[in-house]
């Protein structure tokens, strides 16, 4: 008899206590950035943030597989863990950034290229992670979910914590988040032992990468700011930007539950509905969130990063603004993801690649050109989603 969907399995209250999970694992991350940007100074802090955000394009996989392994958990007829592909994936993506190490501590002017050699290696857990938080989410066990996020933004804080106390370079925070991340892929090995195999069906690779290129259109488009301001402004403005840009994705890490809830609902016939709904939900929230910034601008920057950022206090309040844009991208993602559907994804690479174009071409000499222009790209593509939106739930 073929297992209920994830859906339908849900108690009630689950949801919403998801999103409380993740949103107390977000603040430990925006604690986290607090902590590091203090302690590195916005030049070094630049490099940091610049390097992560390299890193969390490459580990898009990891995502993509927690979508796909859970879908194939909750089937009856399917035996598949992702282990293997994980595995595969995992190293192949530490190799290729290992080897390019050199290339990238020049790229971001690094003071060694160890830091890209620690993050590298930091992927073969986290694509292993990913696959465990899939298991976790196709069994309905939200409860061991949640101590995977929780897990993962302790550990990460502990580390920020610990490097700056102990005055460490860029190198050796990436070093401690290694040992984090594979901490926490062994937690998820033990809570996922009952269903550790090696099993792989042959569909998975090809939906991977659909996958893969959905949420990966998300993560790029969220995180290339912080690469090309890194590239095109002086130290002290691309730390600062890293840090205003912090704000903005705070947009989409704290609303990020609603899209993922948004998902099983796609399939029924107030998918449109629904969709609308969840970007309404999004809009209100975001705008509650410009109106918070906006009031002490300087207040909120220096409480991040101390009286050096002061000056980015209204940079800070346009990333957020940026920032509630790139929520409803998301949501527009996760539903057309639900379709299992890739136009939203190609559309929003095709946005991405234009504004890279104009960025590096023209708007690159302050850092408000290039919140503009990152701004225009995503209302495109909520744009080209609400128009799309009377489609939702049909196909």
């Amino acid at each position: 008899m073929p297992r209920p969907s994830p859906s339908s399995r849900t108690r009630p209250g689950a949801g919403a206590a998801l999103g409380v999970t993740m949103a107390v694992a977000n603040l430990l991350s925006y604690v986290f950035v607090l902590v590091l940007s203090r302690a590195l100074g916005p030049s070094d802090f630049g490099g940091f943030s610049a390097l992560s955000a390299y890193g969390i394009v490459l580990a898009v996989p990891a995502g993509a597989l927690q979508v796909i392994v859970a879908r194939h958990v909750a089937g009856a007829s399917s035996d598949s863990r992702g282990l293997r592909t994980a595995l595969m994936v995992g190293t192949a993506l530490a190799g290729a950034t290992i080897l390019a190490a050199p290339l990238l501590a020049d790229a971001f002017r690094l003071d060694t290229a160890w830091s890209a050699i620690w993050l590298g290696l930091t992927l073969v857990p986290m694509t292993l992670t990913g696959a465990f938080q899939g298991i976790l989410l196709g069994r309905d066990r939200l409860a061991a979910l949640s101590a995977i996020y929780v897990a993962t933004a302790g550990g990460r804080l502990a580390a920020g914590a610990g490097g700056a106390a102990l005055g460490l370079s860029v190198a050796q925070v990436f070093a401690l988040l290694l040992l984090v991340a594979a901490a926490v892929a062994v937690l998820g090995a033990w809570l996922c032992r009952e269903d550790l195999t090696l099993a792989e069906d042959q569909s998975l690779g090809t939906e991977l990468i659909r996958a893969t290129m959905s949420l990966g259109a998300f993560i790029a488009l969220t995180n290339v700011d912080v690469t090309l301001a890194r590239a095109y402004l002086d130290d002290h403005q691309s730390g600062g930007y890293a840090l205003a840009a912090t704000f903005g994705r705070a947009m989409g890490w704290g609303t990020q539950f609603v899209a993922l809830l948004l998902v099983p609902r796609m399939q029924g016939p107030g998918a449109a509905r629904s969709f609308r709904r969840s970007l309404l939900l999004i809009l209100a929230l975001g705008l509650a969130g410009v109106a918070v910034i906006a009031v002490a601008p300087s207040f909120w920057v220096e409480l991040a990063g101390g009286a050096e950022y002061a000056e980015f206090g209204g940079l800070a309040v346009a990333c957020v603004g940026l920032g509630v844009l790139w929520a409803l991208v998301q949501v527009s993602l996760f539903a057309e993801m639900g379709l299992d559907s890739p136009w939203l994804g190609r559309f929003t690479w095709l946005v991405l690649g234009v504004q890279c174009v104009l960025v590096v071409l023209w708007f690159h000499d302050t850092p408000y050109e290039l919140v503009g222009v990152c701004a225009a790209g995503a209302a495109a593509i909520v744009a080209a989603a609400l128009v799309r939106s009377r489609r939702l739930g049909t196909r």
